[in-house]
């Protein structure tokens, strides 16, 4: 690879001096990546250049389909391309990165940016800005300005749960007046009448696009000790995640479906393109075309011809939205024609799936009290044979506590006790041939044959069939119904934990715990109270329920979270409350949500938001309406957490770190909210921020303490750094990052003994366990292990805010609906309009970039050949688009 640098040579030599690994965020992949880095030569303020980003070599997910360097190889090996070469004999100097990574270079060195602290000094949205000092826009934050807007230390109020619990019980024994309680906390409760509310601090709100450990689970949390601390979810794939978390009881929740695509036979690709997007077209595109190559048989069942459909042997273009009625279809052919694994699904607890081989187990056998109300899973209590925390199956004809049985019985369908009971295998038999194929095509747009084909295939090879489905199904009101029933295809043939099944996840080093508990905050304000977006809140247990009853004025969300479209219309209705201030960092609502220009007025709006503060890196479409902008660095340029999704087998933690520093008074967004929070007199910042008595000043006390969690993980720790590895670490980061590297501060945020094996992990740019290692035998190393759930008794006891009906424990088919229910007509709707990620562009955040602007101008409107020429259009057209 001849690598130009820009410097009128072909190419330009480099050592590892110049190289340091870290994690690109151009999209949520988190790829890992190597920045080579020379000196910023002539005047100027950037300390150095990045002039090229590749893949890192020692990380499996640039590494496709080689296979990483040893994690031991020498870093001077490693930049001279030693040890790292191709099948066919080429040598290579870094892996795969494309073309948004590589596009990084523009994020970090455009003009347009942020460079001091602004103010506005016009109404919000008008564009009026002056330059501020750090100083000053963090006093004005924490005290007040003469913009009007609220100090937080004047809004800022916190009272522990129990101590508000304690008294409001009190209020209801009349041992307390309301007078009086309302007297000792009118300074403290949001409302006094509503005292589930929470504290003010609740009123508090922050958005965060990333960075989250700290933000919001240390920061926000514990700190600030607010409930409203929110990453960008909802904008992202929550309804796929709750949908897939509500199809199984684990210890650590499932919230993604992937399949082993190095060992499936038969693989389904469900309404994603992981060519282009899916968290990975570095990591996941060459997989793909690696098991095309040894045979792998693919379908893609997406409404467009999409990149991943054009490789594949069937492509299912269905009707966008009715995702649970193809699966469905394929359901009813699978239980007709006995295609299910029932020996897996007979097994009712760990102990009984183990006898079999099994690594995860089903609740296919346990019997639900369909008669009771909320329609419960049996409990043993009722039956007088055990407690309430266990379920019965019938064994033998008899009933069975779930944790004992062996094997337990499929179909069911009787009383016992005067109780009609029914097993969720019958359950969802019976769901599912409420209509026939026939209909279920008819609803999706294709053939019966198409349906009856892929089931057929689907259940032709054991446990080597998988399906990876992400957020084509679930991005839409009955997303989360189309996604459990996907789950359903995978219980039915008891896939998981499989070689060439699906897969749950690999592993991590566990970098916040270890050496140090970074979240565990000594005195922490513990968050409570309800979220003002209602997420995880039930209706009918808060205290507006007897005031309002049904409907709700606006929804609440009993299984979902991170709902951070519903912030800022919540905010301006202010219901449940009002907000005092809000923070933004790194997420774009108004880019980012579907009708996200709605929320303009609101941004304007001093009365909803009475405090508005953006940390960003340009002057954006959200941050424009800020009060003050806080100008945060970029992805090259500092430290960070985030991590690839669970599409992948191995054991891995990538540590994102500082590889060069462009404008010089430009600050870390944690850096900026230590100083908040330490003036404010919150704990979990400053002196004894820790456990172990260590202090947090800056970034780097937070995630260094991580690194050396990461170099101690596991039975055994990574090696020292030797001298040669510790002298080139100091050297490539004077050269990268000048003034902005503080040694003696770097080597202070961790005990002495660890600073070696520190320097060893960020030399490499996180830490990897070695390709191939992600398997035991005919298993996935790191394993769900855990039961597979038809039946989900939370969502059936659970009831829309709306309407009070209750929503239901199984998968089930319903329309294109609005939140309270009512259908979209479709009369006047001929067409459906979907969308798409692009390759060039992921979330918001390469828009000013160029290179990758230069690839595509302008977003196209697609549209059928058939339906064009019916209105009389051909490519090159402009056309207006209008709906009823």
């Amino acid at each position: 690879q001849g690598e130009s640098h820009g410097t009128g040579k072909d190419s330009q030599d480099y050592s590892a001096e110049n190289i340091i690994y870290s994690v690109c965020q151009q999209c949520n992949t988190n790829c890992t990546i190597k920045a080579v880095v020379v000196p910023k030569e002539g005047e100027g303020p950037h300390a150095s250049m990045v002039r090229k980003i590749a893949g890192n070599p020692y990380s499996p997910l640039s590494m496709q389909p080689f296979g990483q360097i040893p994690y031991k190889t020498p870093i001077m090996a490693a930049a001279k391309g030693k040890g790292n070469v191709a099948k066919d004999g080429r040598g290579f100097r870094g892996g795969r990165t494309c073309l948004k990574g590589q596009a990084g270079i523009q994020t970090a060195y455009d003009a347009l940016r942020v460079q001091k602290p602004l103010k506005r000094v016009g109404p919000r949205g008008s564009g009026q800005w002056k330059s501020v000092t750090w100083e000053q826009a963090v006093q004005e934050i924490v005290n007040g300005s003469d913009l009007g807007t609220p100090g937080l230390k004047a809004s800022w109020a916190y009272v522990p749960q129990k101590q508000v619990m304690d008294d409001s019980e009190k209020v209801k024994i009349g041992e307390l007046s309301q007078e009086d309680f309302d007297k000792k906390y009118q300074d403290t409760l949001i409302d006094t009448q509503h005292p589930d509310f929470g504290p003010k601090a609740n009123q508090l709100v922050f958005l965060a696009g990333d960075r989250t450990s700290f933000f919001l689970d240390r920061l926000w949390l514990q700190s600030f000790g607010s409930i409203n601390a929110i990453n960008h979810g909802g904008y992202c794939g929550l309804s796929g995640v709750v949908g897939n978390a509500r199809s199984f009881t684990a210890e650590k929740p499932k919230q993604r479906m992937y399949g082993d695509i190095d060992h499936s036979q038969f693989h389904i690709v469900w309404g994603t393109d992981p060519l282009v997007a899916n968290k990975g077209p570095t990591w996941l595109a060459p997989k793909y075309m690696n098991a095309l190559q040894r045979g792998m048989k693919l379908a893609v069942i997406d409404p467009r011809m999409s990149h991943i459909a054009e490789k594949a042997h069937t492509w299912l273009p269905i009707k966008p939205g009715t995702d649970a009625s193809f699966a469905f279809g394929m359901a009813r052919w699978i239980l007709e024609n006995n295609r299910y694994d029932a020996r897996y699904l007979q097994n009712p607890n760990k102990e009984a799936a183990a006898l079999d081989k099994e690594p995860t187990w089903s609740d296919a056998t346990f019997l639900v009290a369909i008669s009771e109300k909320g329609k419960p899973k049996l409990r043993a209590k009722v039956l007088g044979i055990g407690s309430e925390d266990q379920f019965v199956v019938l064994e033998n004809g008899q009933t069975v506590l779930a944790d004992k049985a062996v094997e337990g019985q499929l179909e069911v369908d009787m009383l016992i006790n005067g109780i009609q009971v029914k097993s969720a295998f019958t359950l969802f038999k019976e769901r599912v041939m409420e209509k026939s194929i026939e209909e279920y095509a008819k609803i999706c747009e294709v053939k019966p044959q198409q349906i009856i084909e892929l089931a057929q295939e689907f259940t032709s090879y054991g446990k080597k069939a998988s399906i990876t489905s992400y957020r084509g199904p679930a991005m839409r009101v009955n997303g989360y119904y189309n996604i459990r029933a996907i789950n359903m295809l995978n219980h039915l043939i008891g896939n998981y934990d499989w070689k060439g099944g699906s897969i749950s996840a690999g592993g991590n080093f566990k970098p916040l715990e270890g050496r140090y508990m970074l979240n565990e905050v000594p005195n922490a304000h513990k968050a409570w109270g309800i979220p003002l977006a209602r997420e995880k809140s039930v209706y009918e247990k808060s205290s507006l329920f007897a005031k309002d009853g049904y409907p709700a004025k606006r929804p609440w969300f009993v299984f979902g979270n991170n709902l951070i479209h519903e912030v800022l219309p919540s905010a301006a209705d202010q219901y449940p409350y009002g907000i005092k201030a809000l923070f933004i960092h790194r997420t774009s609502p108004i880019m980012s949500a579907p009708g996200g220009e709605k929320y303009t007025d609101i941004l304007k709006d001093i009365k909803a938001i009475p405090l508005l503060v953006c940390s960003d890196i340009v002057i954006g479409e959200t941050s424009m309406y800020a009060d003050y902008i806080l100008p945060d660095t970029t992805y090259l340029e500092r430290w960070g957490l985030e991590a690839i999704y669970p599409n992948q087998e191995l054991k891995l933690t990538q540590i994102q770190q500082p590889v060069t520093r462009v404008y010089p008074e430009t600050r870390p967004a944690e850096d900026t909210f230590i100083e908040i929070a330490k003036q404010m007199g919150l704990p979990g910042v400053g002196e004894n921020a820790y456990s172990d008595g260590s202090s947090l000043h800056r970034s780097e006390d937070y995630y260094l303490k991580a690194v050396a969690n990461v170099a101690f993980a596991g039975q055994e720790a990574v090696p020292d750094a030797n001298e040669e590895e510790l002298k080139t670490f100091e050297t490539a980061r004077k050269q990268a990052l000048g003034i902005f590297f503080d040694l003696p501060a770097w080597k202070k945020a961790v005990k002495p003994e660890e600073w070696a094996k520190v320097v060893y992990v960020l030399n490499r740019g996180g830490r990897f366990e070695a390709f191939g290692r992600g398997y035991e035998g005919d298993y996935i190393k790191y394993k769900l292990a855990a039961q597979a759930d038809f039946y989900d008794e939370k969502a059936a006891n659970a009831k829309n805010s709306f309407t009070g009906i209750p929503f239901d424990g199984l998968p089930k088919i319903t329309g294109v609906t609005f939140y309270n229910g009512k259908e979209v007509p479709a009369e006047g709707y001929p067409l459906t309009l979907i969308n798409w990620k692009a390759h060039n562009l992921g979330t918001h955040r390469g828009i000013a970039s160029a290179w990758l602007r230069e690839i595509e101008g302008e977003n196209l409107l697609w549209i059928n050949p058939v339906d064009a020429q019916a209105r009389g259009l051909k490519n090159g057209d402009k056309a207006t688009i209008k709906s009823p």
